[in-house]
């Protein structure tokens, strides 16, 4: 098969898209030509080759937008090296990113087969505007982009549920995203653990940790209180979060509000070989999001081990299932209560993180069995 991908990010830029990307096309390239056309964003603009996949990496530019988690970006030339490329089927994996000219050019002029995969489902609980927006967006555009799709993939059933008309859910299917649980796994007693979370400072006291970006949507200013909460109860509670974003500064501002600063911790520029033994040194992982199409932290954590709190929203509970805590969306109350309750028997909940990494994670969630069904799902579409 000849697959093209378009996706306004790739590596070295890692977010969720930009993983599951890399893991399922490394694996296709191998007996397929696989062509990804991307931003040069945080990169050189040119061509080169990684893992058998030829870059293409086009002239970008970013426009950021107040409620957007990530700035718009254009490319130029995109429809131009769309033509060049000549693809079999092309692979959209960002539907607030391409437009008309993008869709005509892969269905009226190269008349190509297109799939398109929700990453992102439709914004609901994160703030009036937001969702608002990503409802008008989805009515004016994106439903569009889902009708001209000849294949539509979602990376949760709740995803494909909320997002995609039912009359186009016959011609969509979940495929989950994936785990290396290789590398995400148990390693509490290890010594890379142990030199972390002495670095980390934190001391005694009830350690958590929550990873991802810094954006309303993850919900990070209602766990910040919940820690402040149980420190003015004489419970000392320390939290770090892993992530980068727009509201850094804003949540440090408020930790420091709560006089809790000393018990708060904002980190980034982790490598992924080193994420695992962050999850390892805490006590309890806390996802709080308020819109959550899947989770890949919350995988990388249940398949470290580590005992886990989240909202019930979005995909959560297709992975999380029986195997954790849930907290109330924006309750500093409910959080604090599930952590105390999660720490008091702490082994019965690492017990149930492994569980998970057994029975749902490693079936589930497996690379390999992922891009088979990608490339199964291609070779259905190109038949019909």
């Amino acid at each position: 098969m000849d697959i093209c991908v378009l996706n306004p990010y790739f590596y070295p830029y890692f977010g969720g898209t930009e993983k599951m990307l890399m893991e399922v096309y490394s694996r296709l390239a191998k007996k397929n030509n696989v062509t990804i056309i991307t931003s040069s964003i945080g990169s050189k603009q040119g061509e080169e080759t990684i893992n058998g996949m030829r870059v293409i990496r086009l002239k970008s530019r970013q426009h950021r937008l107040v409620h957007l988690p990530l700035p718009l970006t254009s490319m130029d030339g995109l429809n131009d090296a769309i033509a060049r490329v000549d693809a079999e089927i092309y692979h959209i994996n960002n539907r607030y990113q391409y437009f008309s000219g993008t869709i005509g050019t892969i269905k009226n002029k190269l008349r190509k087969r297109l799939a398109m995969t929700i990453h992102n489902s439709l914004p609901i609980g994160i703030d009036p505007i937001t969702d608002f927006g990503g409802l008008v967006y989805d009515l004016a555009w994106g439903r569009r982009i889902m009708k001209e799709s000849d294949l539509i993939t979602a990376v949760s059933k709740n995803a494909l549920e909320v997002t995609v008309p039912k009359q186009l859910q016959n011609k969509s299917m979940v495929i989950r995203a994936g785990i290396d649980y290789n590398l995400f796994r148990p390693a509490k007693n290890e010594k890379k653990t142990i030199e972390i979370k002495e670095s980390i400072g934190f001391g005694e006291g009830i350690n958590i940790i929550s990873n991802g970006r810094l954006t309303t949507q993850k919900g990070h200013r209602y766990l910040i209180d919940a820690v402040a909460y149980l420190n003015s109860k004489g419970v000392k509670a320390n939290l770090l979060i892993i992530g980068r974003g727009p509201l850094e500064n804003k949540l440090k501002e408020l930790a420091k509000r709560l006089g809790t600063e000393n018990n708060i911790r904002i980190t980034n520029g982790i490598s992924e070989k080193e994420l695992p033994y962050y999850y390892n040194s805490a006590d309890i992982f806390a996802f709080p999001s308020l819109y959550e199409p899947a989770g890949l932290a919350l995988l990388e954590a249940l398949s470290c081990g580590i005992p886990t709190i989240a909202t019930r929203i979005g995909g959560i509970p297709e992975t999380l299932g029986k195997y954790g805590e849930y907290i109330k969306i924006k309750d500093k109350r409910s959080m604090a209560d599930k952590i105390l309750k999660v720490y008091s028997d702490i082994k019965h909940y690492e017990n149930l993180a492994l569980e998970c990494r057994d029975a749902v994670i490693k079936k589930q969630h497996d690379w390999d069995k992922i891009a088979t069904d990608y490339e199964s799902a291609f070779e259905r579409t190109l038949r019909t």
